[in-house]
């Protein structure tokens, strides 16, 4: 799988423009093309000029099939212009994932957080076996995932959704979830960084 993230500032008085351009696309991503399998578009709660699109493809070359396309193009041109600066794409490696299904959750958070260089073996297997203890103990959790930055490995980020705030403080106060904590915080050189997203559209194939 070949998993990317773009993450785009827009101009302040473009928000709304960029908001209506996404969700024109993604129902034509969903009938159209068979690639990418999963689309995501979210948008900041706090900070909401800012747009982030978790993309996941079959392969790289899938990737660049679809990005050639003209109307895939297009979309890209008229959102970049939209744009204050260049959208920064970042591509990931899965470190483990609870997909179980597509899901009318409420509630989107992401945790980014960079870790020691000599600690980065010891995170990632962490990092499995807390989500795998995530998959077979909270049943009512359908979307878990977290991902390695390629080019920075000592890089992650945590994508979750929750149904509901009940659900979501029910996971924050298992024990599994306080011990994962409490072993990951000494080993970061940037501790996570927590942030709340509004979804946009969804693609999940």
């Amino acid at each position: 799988m070949h998993h990317l993230t773009c993450h785009c500032r827009v101009k302040y008085d473009k928000i709304q423009g960029a908001i209506d351009h996404t969700l024109a696309w993604i129902p034509k991503l969903q009938e159209q093309y068979d690639e990418p399998i999963i689309y995501e578009a979210f948008q900041d709660v706090e900070n909401p000029h800012v747009f982030t699109y978790f993309i996941t493809h079959s392969t790289p070359e899938d990737e660049c099939k679809v990005a050639n396309m003209e109307e895939p193009r297009k979309f890209g041109e008229k959102l970049y212009k939209m744009c204050i600066s260049e959208p920064k794409w970042i591509e990931h490696n899965r470190v483990n994932s609870i997909s179980r299904s597509k899901t009318d959750s409420k509630i989107y958070s992401r945790v980014e957080y960079k870790v020691k260089q000599d600690k980065i073996k010891d995170v990632k297997l962490a990092i499995r076996n807390y989500i795998d203890i995530v998959r077979e103990t909270e049943p009512s959790i359908n979307v878990y995932e977290s991902y390695q930055n390629k080019g920075e490995p000592s890089k992650f980020i945590h994508l979750a959704q929750f149904k509901d705030k009940e659900i979501e403080e029910n996971h924050k106060n298992k024990d599994h979830t306080q011990e994962f904590s409490n072993f990951l915080y000494p080993l970061c050189e940037i501790e996570p960084q927590f942030s709340y997203m509004n979804l946009i559209g969804s693609v999940r194939r």
